[in-house]
């Protein structure tokens, strides 16, 4: 439910705060800790799509623009996955994080921000690199079973100038698509039997639910700065902790 909360306000899916407690805590494998997290992601943001489209915040055209690449990119990247064993995804995912954070943060700061009632004209000026970005980010969504919100929605609001509750809103949404995609993939070599995930599957979409309605009411508080802020903060905190627990159990070793 927290994972919820805070990834329908920051507009990021949740998968980055969901891995390390699939992997850390409960021990399970890469594959299947991504399949787990993108299923959580799939039921979040379907609660926070229609929380949005009540809200009216969402930009249909936008949403259309960017889903075509991202969708081939989450199913090859969650292919990708399965050639990486679960050592390596704990070394790789905390820098990934950190990067995606601290490109956020810089970009919040540096950029001059838009306001929803500027927006009602957004649209996509520079086709090609959104394109090589969507893919990148489903490509990123699929391998490390996280969202794609803190590549694309930073892109969106920094590079095409859209405003970032139209562009977060917008982007729970495509989540919502993407996130699917990705879990069919991980689903058939997860390892996992129907029992264990049942097991998971329930109190995950019990959380997701409930914490995608909060997070969307939240967000429609806030304003757009500190939407920015919150993205950017949440993320980099995150891969500063992944990485302080990979440290720790390097020592362990």
């Amino acid at each position: 439910m927290i994972v919820a909360i805070i990834g329908n306000i920051v507009g990021i899916g949740g998968g980055v705060m969901l891995l390390p407690f699939f992997i850390f805590y409960l021990h399970l494998n890469s594959i299947a800790a991504s399949g787990l997290s993108l299923f959580t992601i799939v039921i979040s943001t379907i609660g926070g799509t229609f929380a949005f489209i009540r809200q009216k915040t969402i930009n249909y055209k936008l949403f259309t623009t960017i889903i075509s690449l991202i969708i081939p990119g989450v199913i090859i990247g969650s292919i990708a996955n399965k050639f990486v064993n679960t050592q390596e995804f704990k070394e790789i995912l905390p820098l990934w994080v950190i990067t995606i954070g601290i490109f956020s943060l810089v970009t919040a700061k540096k950029h001059p921000l838009k306001n929803m009632k500027d927006s009602e004209n957004d649209s996509i000026k520079h086709s090609k690199l959104t394109k090589i970005v969507s893919f990148i980010s489903g490509f990123v969504s699929g391998f490390f079973g996280v969202g794609i919100g803190g590549v694309m929605g930073t892109y969106l609001v920094a590079v095409e100038q859209i405003s970032a509750r139209i562009a977060f809103s917008t982007l729970v949404m495509v989540m919502t698509i993407t996130s699917l995609f990705g879990f069919f993939v991980h689903f058939e070599s997860a390892g996992l039997n129907l029992s264990s995930w049942i097991a998971y599957l329930i109190p995950l979409t019990l959380g997701a639910i409930f914490g995608s309605q909060i997070g969307a009411y939240i967000s429609k508080t806030s304003n757009t700065k500190t939407l920015r802020l919150y993205q950017g903060y949440v993320i980099l905190s995150l891969g500063i902790s992944l990485l302080i627990v990979n440290f720790l159990n390097l020592i362990k070793i």
